[in-house]
């Protein structure tokens, strides 16, 4: 190894043509991206998933969310949690299964997605695939949609 980095050529190449590492890639960036403006208002990435779910589907159970985003029962108590203490989200009895919570977005959870969360969140995807054109984003999203199992 001769330490000034050629080792790593073949590997970039290959990863460069590989779609999934790609993928992961944009993935990485918009995360990381949204993450640090997330943090002004004490909140994760995973935090804004969970209020974004709620303010489109409306109550949900704990275990449906975390369906939803793909995060485990543990976490998804966690975060719970911590956004009913800070509240914007209220847990109620499930009217289908009085055994079962449902969780709501409060107004006070409206109001810093519509105010806040997302404008800046919007920023961040304008910064990241704005340098996309609008007809290539587009395509994009249509293309992620079938890969993730949507229309």
């Amino acid at each position: 190894m001769g330490g000034d980095g050629s080792e790593l050529a073949p590997a970039r190449g290959l990863l460069a043509e590989s779609t999934g590492w790609l993928l992961n890639g944009a993935a990485r960036e918009v995360t990381s991206e949204l993450e640090e403006v997330l943090k002004g208002d004490d909140l994760r990435w995973r935090d804004y998933g969970v209020l974004g779910v709620l303010e489109a589907s409306g109550p949900l159970s704990q275990q449906e969310i975390g369906r939803r985003l793909a995060v485990d029962r543990s976490t998804m108590v966690h975060i719970i949690d911590v956004l009913e203490q800070r509240g914007l989200v209220a847990r109620g009895r499930d009217r289908a299964d009085r055994r079962a919570y449902s969780i709501e977005l409060t107004d006070a959870g409206r109001a810093l997605l519509v105010e806040v969360l997302h404008p800046v969140t919007a920023a961040v995807h304008d910064r990241v695939i704005g340098r996309l054109t609008r007809e290539d984003r587009a395509h994009l999203n249509r293309i992620l949609a079938k890969l993730a199992g949507g229309a």
